[in-house]
């Protein structure tokens, strides 16, 4: 854990990046399916055209949309909603298998966290979580990696432009 520090504290000293210039950054790669970090959300169909993850665009509205939001900022939401999920998965298996009933569950999670419990969910939402958590918190993790390669290469743009600008 002790590296994983100095990591976050060097992205965060970079200049804001705001989490908008994804959408540059990958209508300018000439061959995204190449890029050793986007790469895998990029392919080629059967008939040769190119295809894209389908959460690809929603992530890159998301970043349009939220006028403000730093790559730094899009990477630190995308690291929080893995860890939600993850702690979430492993707080609802050990809550099963005490036998709490389904109905429960959800007063359960809300009593031990904000964030396990969705208090800022939809309540449609967290009814689907209910129904099928698996694929719920599956969606949001992929959502959220999509999230944090985006902004991970953003700000990698920024730094290779400073060590290749640097006139020392």
């Amino acid at each position: 854990m002790a590296n994983d520090l100095p990591l976050l504290e060097r992205l965060a000293r970079m200049p804001a990046v705001p989490a908008a210039t994804a959408t540059a950054l990958v209508t300018g790669l000439a061959s995204p399916q190449a890029d050793p970090v986007l790469g895998p959300l990029f392919g080629v169909d059967d008939e040769g055209d190119a295809v894209v993850n389908a959460l690809v665009p929603a992530v890159l509205q998301q970043f349009q949309e939220r006028e403000g939001l730093t790559c730094y900022q899009a990477l630190i939401e995308g690291l929080t909603g893995i860890w939600n999920a993850a702690v979430r998965a492993a707080v609802v298996a050990r809550l099963r298998a005490a036998g709490l009933p389904p109905d429960d569950l959800l007063i359960r999670l809300q009593k031990l966290s904000p964030t396990l419990g969705f208090a800022k969910e939809k309540a449609d939402w967290v009814r689907e979580w209910l129904a099928d958590p698996f694929t719920q918190d599956g969606m949001l993790v992929q959502q959220c990696v999509i999230r944090l390669l985006l902004a991970l290469r953003c700000l990698a743009e920024t730094r290779a432009t400073e060590l290749t600008t640097s006139t020392g």
